[in-house]
């Protein structure tokens, strides 16, 4: 199993991406079109490629049901951290008007695609599995998150938003996988997207920073203490408590234990501070959650993540 050292060069690196585009955004060498563009090209390009890399073939999505079971999962486990954040936010006195939505749905999502991928892939070089599973369980979160998330900020769900590049991208990969027609795309046209799928990692963790910097102001210091506890509590003690009993007793495949393993250690998804932002949130409460979770997850990942390899015996 990987040392603890192991996974820590591993996490480490993503972190210190994340502080270079915080510390870019902060100098105001990053303006607005330039953010827009770059998270432009994201979506509809580069991500897309990098999902047609990691799907079609991949050992991990033989059969229909571990397809099944990781959209599953990620939809389940996503709604079942809103409960828990939600009791564990009234528990700890934060009210409607305080920012209870927004803790709930920010608190509720680890980070589920970008942070892990890279940490997947250097954990597990010589096998693609858990890689491959990233973007078909992040599904699930999305489907989660813009049906169940969004009722819970709004009242109301938003699938239309559902329907992006990597959705897209994702149910084509499925396509070719189990129709075999990966076998059949021009090697040219694999290598190209794997040119340009590479590119997708480092960019999303980039802007990752850059979204969190963008809006951290002061104003987050208020009842910044009672937030990040209770965040810090739910999402890295609980839900990361939760998602390794999932993985050690459901009848899952070891690649996607190994994914659920991961996906435990992570921090508190960003997207959720643009979400309360769009819709009406407290983004000030995103923010306090996401960086409070991340600064402490730098050090827990890697222990919750070789703790749990080892608890699980994959």
């Amino acid at each position: 199993m990987p040392s603890y050292l192991t996974i820590f060069s591993a996490t480490l690196p993503v972190f210190l991406v994340i502080a270079i585009g915080f510390f870019f955004n902060r100098r105001g060498w990053l303006n607005e079109e330039t953010e827009v563009g770059v998270m432009k090209l994201g979506l509809n390009l580069l991500v897309p490629c990098l999902i047609l890399n990691l799907i079609p073939g991949n050992p991990a999505l033989q059969t229909l049901s571990s397809a099944g079971w990781a959209i599953g999962l990620g939809f389940g486990l996503i709604v079942t951290g809103f409960a828990v954040a939600w009791v564990v936010a009234r528990l700890s006195g934060i009210q409607r008007g305080e920012g209870l939505r927004t803790f709930t749905i920010c608190t509720g999502i680890q980070n589920y695609g970008y942070l892990p991928l890279p940490i997947l892939v250097e954990i597990f070089p010589d096998n693609p599995g858990p890689a491959g599973l990233v973007f078909v369980h992040g599904v699930g979160v999305e489907l989660a998150m813009w049906t169940v998330g969004l009722a819970i900020l709004t009242k109301k769900a938003g699938l239309k938003s559902l329907v992006n590049g990597p959705f897209i991208a994702v149910l084509v990969a499925l396509g070719l996988n189990f129709t075999g027609g990966h076998h059949y795309i021009p090697g040219i046209v694999t290598t190209i997207t794997d040119m340009l799928g590479r590119c997708a990692i480092p960019m999303a963790i980039f802007m990752i920073g850059a979204t969190m910097s963008k809006f951290f102001t002061r104003e987050i210091l208020h009842d910044a203490v009672r937030v990040a506890l209770s965040s810090i509590f739910t999402r890295i003690v609980l839900l990361a408590a939760l998602m390794l009993v999932v993985a050690k007793f459901a009848p899952v495949s070891d690649d996607l234990r190994r994914l659920l393993v991961v996906q435990a250690a992570m921090p508190a998804a960003v997207y959720p501070i643009v979400l309360s932002r769009l819709f009406g949130g407290q983004p000030e409460v995103a923010i306090k959650v996401v960086l409070a979770t991340s600064f402490v997850s730098l050090i827990t990942s890697p222990l919750v993540i070789a703790w749990g390899l080892t608890w699980l015996g994959v």
